[in-house]
């Protein structure tokens, strides 16, 4: 039996983790808008949608954050999460009326989009690789460094 102080969630620091996990939501949610644009482009009166990165920044700052869900423990073998900091986030997504508008009302410009869905392809591959190596230092770990 592995004796309660070892497995006591409390004891690990899950701040990086949490952290890129905000990023992976925050990549997927820009990919999801840039995706839905290129998707739309020959749509009449579409306008271009993003994900908003100062907002994500913004949540993580606790700005604007009036009220916040707690957990209830109603026994005290409950494990309590810990509270490492890191809210969870969800990237707003904004519409954006600017840019070079088309006769038919549209906004989207195939050459910009396909520019970021490029970027934000790899900000997401990166983020992915920086959790994937989180977790491969926690079997190290885990593992007596094997």
């Amino acid at each position: 039996m592995i004796p309660r102080t070892c497995a006591d969630n409390e004891s690990m620091d899950n701040t990086t983790v949490n952290l890129l996990s905000n990023a992976l939501d925050f990549g997927s949610a820009r990919m999801q808008a840039l995706s839905n644009n290129l998707s739309n482009v020959n749509t009449p009166g579409y306008k271009r949608k993003d994900a908003s990165f100062e907002a994500v920044m913004a949540a993580a700052r606790g700005e604007g954050q009036e009220e916040t869900l707690t957990m209830n423990v109603s026994d005290s073998g409950h494990m309590t999460p810990p509270d490492d900091g890191t809210p969870k986030t969800n990237p707003a997504i904004i519409t954006t009326g600017g840019g070079a508008m088309r006769p038919d009302g549209n906004n989207v410009d195939i050459d910009s989009e396909t520019t970021r869905m490029a970027a934000a392809q790899i900000y997401y591959q990166g983020v992915a690789q920086m959790m994937s190596g989180q977790f491969s230092s926690m079997k190290y770990v885990i593992g007596g460094g094997k």
